[in-house]
């Protein structure tokens, strides 16, 4: 697998990761119900430690949501071997 084909399926796997619930409950229907998605909690949490150091909320959110994308990506990159 080359370089680009591995890039192309750490950013599609990363996105289903952050697509999915953070906090998945059974409602008993057999679905899941509805809530915040892993990348929006993810980013809520980066998003309070720049807000909470200071930074404006702007620039928070603009980081956050790079900060939580690059994790996410680093959270499920495939290795090579």
């Amino acid at each position: 697998m080359d370089n680009e084909h591995a890039s192309h399926l750490n950013l599609e796997s990363s996105k289903l990761n952050g697509n999915q619930l953070a906090f998945p409950l059974s409602t008993g229907s057999g679905y899941p119900s509805t809530g915040m998605t892993k990348r929006e909690y993810m980013a809520t949490q980066i998003m309070t430690g720049f807000l909470s150091n200071g930074h404006n909320i702007g620039t928070s959110i603009e980081y956050s949501v790079e900060a939580v994308d690059k994790l996410l990506i680093a959270l499920g990159t495939t290795k090579e071997k």
